[in-house]
């Protein structure tokens, strides 16, 4: 069983590891697309900052307050237009804010919490299903989607 502390302590981790990715890059390297269909390293850390109307924290709370809530995700998303000119320490520093809020959610939860389910129409054909809980939910948040985007940080930082 996941409980809210040890799910704060993964968001802990993948946030430093992010952090890590991409220590050391300029302006000109984290604004740089490597492809035509690939992202910059400040659209990769925009889009995990998200769209700035719903945190990833208050979908969350939507899951302990409603029954069942559905949660729309809406994958490849970079929220990037806009921020262009805002500088790399400041997008790192809204994924710290971003995650480091959600992790204090999180770990204020109990186990009747985490298990409380919710409706995500886009995991239906994955292994955790259309209604997962809370705690499948926030641990797919951390396995999946933020380690595939630690990886391609670090990815697109060794490209330079």
């Amino acid at each position: 069983m996941v409980s809210g502390p040890s799910l704060q302590q993964q968001l802990d981790q993948k946030v430093q590891e992010i952090k890590q990715a991409v220590s050391g890059l300029s302006e000109e390297e984290a604004s740089k697309k490597r492809g035509e269909e690939e992202w910059s390293v400040k659209e990769v850390l925009s889009h995990l900052s998200g769209d700035g109307s719903t945190d990833a924290a208050s979908l969350l709370d939507r899951v302990v307050r409603e029954d069942t809530p559905q949660i729309d995700i809406h994958p490849g998303m970079s929220y990037y237009e806009g921020r262009e000119s805002i500088p790399l320490r400041e997008l790192t520093s809204s994924v710290e804010s971003t995650y480091s809020e959600m992790g204090a959610f999180l770990s204020g939860l109990n186990e009747e919490q985490l298990n409380r389910k919710a409706q995500v129409p886009l995991l239906k054909e994955t292994p955790i299903g259309e209604y997962p809980t809370l705690g499948q939910l926030a641990g797919a948040l951390i396995n999946f989607h933020l380690n595939d985007h630690v990886q391609q940080l670090r990815n697109l930082s060794q490209q330079q």
